[in-house]
């Protein structure tokens, strides 16, 4: 939506507003990534990570690269474009896009394993794609193509950017408690100063600055700390000021009469290389972890493309490739094309499909219930008071606490007089 309205306020449009800035757009663009990824990555649970490390780590970089690969393929063969522009072209839309993805299934009661690693691979792909962007940009401008060096290259930008991204998420909280920042305002501001010097110093010694930030954002999202839940709140909203700033310019940035020119075989282009190379992709990839064909089917059909794939075809502009604009308009309608028919579809398949989870599966009270209820979270400890003490032996109702729910482990627990509470219990609960 916000798309067509930055169309509609554009030189074209009814708006007139002249923008051909591409520089500025770029920049506004990386900027908008910082808090998008950033923020997702705050709402990712560490454990889920790591349960579905093995299959989301696998597509978000062999995937991405085998995506890029096919992707150049059939774009050498339907366009005018080169073996490495085709290549620059495939590494453009060899990401799926975390805004698209998690705005789109949102809280839906999507099997948690198969949303688990599309949004775990949304969020951790991205990287991949702009080290690929960057290596093949390289060998363009430079003529000559340097294996061994590509590879010091890609490992570079991974190693630094995980190594800066694992440090700064475990340092960012632990700081913020030894200033003593008592106010949350302050503390929001901290984290995204942090957010900021973790991203630039990653950007400075050659690492990956996305994956970084990423990275640090799964690790402090974990971490327990007051006003967490404001934190969250807040960086969510932020999230969706830059997707709809960044939504606006691109629109502003295109000029729809040149998007004529590419329908035909913008279209086939996407038929080909969203969803068959998708499929081909995914369905090699996950045959070696227990996923069945249902599944993969869907991992492969919310393979989205977003506003990122837009943001990098940009580079083409600003390296000044021979037929960048060209590259540009043919992403801008393969990503259109891809929210529209992908993105339009994605519960309907999930239902049909029945990857939904059943209403009294879905135990799990939702972060927006919590806030919404003035519900409380409390994590018992070694050191907690209530710690092996049965609930009918604490007088809650005297101090007006009403018990909702227990979580130990993976399990919900019934929340009655002689239930005793455990190290690593976790209690929702509300105060009059």
């Amino acid at each position: 939506m916000f798309i067509f309205i930055g169309m509609l306020a554009g030189s074209e449009g009814i708006g007139g507003i002249e923008f051909e800035d591409y520089n500025l757009a770029q920049n506004i663009g990386n900027f908008a990534l910082l808090f998008i990824l950033f923020s997702g990555a705050l709402e990712t649970n560490k454990n889920d990570v790591i349960s579905s490390l093995y299959p989301s780590g696998t597509l978000a970089t062999l995937g991405v690269f085998l995506t890029a690969i096919l992707s150049a393929t059939f774009t050498y063969f339907l366009t005018n474009f080169s073996w490495m522009e085709s290549l620059i072209f495939g590494a453009f839309v060899s990401s799926t896009d975390a805004a698209a993805v998690i705005s789109i299934l949102g809280e839906s009661k999507l099997n948690k394993k198969v949303k688990t690693v599309i949004e775990i691979e949304s969020g951790s792909n991205d990287p991949m794609a702009y080290a690929l962007i960057l290596f093949f940009i390289s060998i363009y401008e430079i003529g000559n193509l340097d294996i061994i060096n590509g590879i010091i290259f890609l490992l570079k930008q991974i190693i630094i950017g995980g190594a800066l991204g694992f440090i700064f998420g475990k340092i960012t909280i632990p700081i913020s408690k030894f200033l003593s920042i008592k106010r949350e305002e302050f503390l929001i501001i901290h984290v995204i100063s942090f957010l900021f010097i973790c991203y630039s110093l990653t950007n400075l010694l050659n690492g990956n600055g996305f994956l970084a930030i990423y990275l640090m954002g799964i690790l402090v999202g974990n971490e327990k700390f007051e006003y967490r839940i404001n934190l969250l709140r807040n960086m969510r909203a932020f999230s969706w000021i830059m997707q709809i700033t960044m939504f606006l310019i691109l629109g502003l940035l295109v000029f729809p009469s040149q998007l004529l020119s590419v329908i035909w075989t913008g279209s086939f282009l996407a038929i080909l290389v969203i969803i068959l190379g998708r499929f081909i992709v995914v369905f090699s990839l996950l045959s070696i972890f227990k996923f069945d064909i249902k599944e993969k089917f869907f991992v492969s059909w919310a393979g989205l493309k977003g506003a990122v794939p837009i943001i990098f075809s940009i580079m083409a502009v600003t390296h000044d490739l021979e037929n960048s604009q060209m590259m540009f308009n043919m992403i801008f309608y393969m990503v259109v094309f891809s929210v529209l028919i992908q993105g339009t579809s994605l519960k309907f398949i999930a239902k049909y499909l029945g990857l939904l989870e059943k209403d009294e599966e879905n135990n799990e009270i939702s972060l927006d219930e919590i806030e919404e209820l003035a519900i409380k979270k409390l994590y018992i400890t070694q050191y907690s008071d209530y710690l092996n003490k049965q609930i009918k032996d604490l007088n809650l109702g005297e101090k007006g606490i009403h018990i909702i729910s227990v979580k130990r482990g993976k399990n919900y627990l019934t929340p009655n007089g002689s239930l005793k509470f455990e190290s690593g219990d976790e209690v929702l609960f509300s105060q009059n």
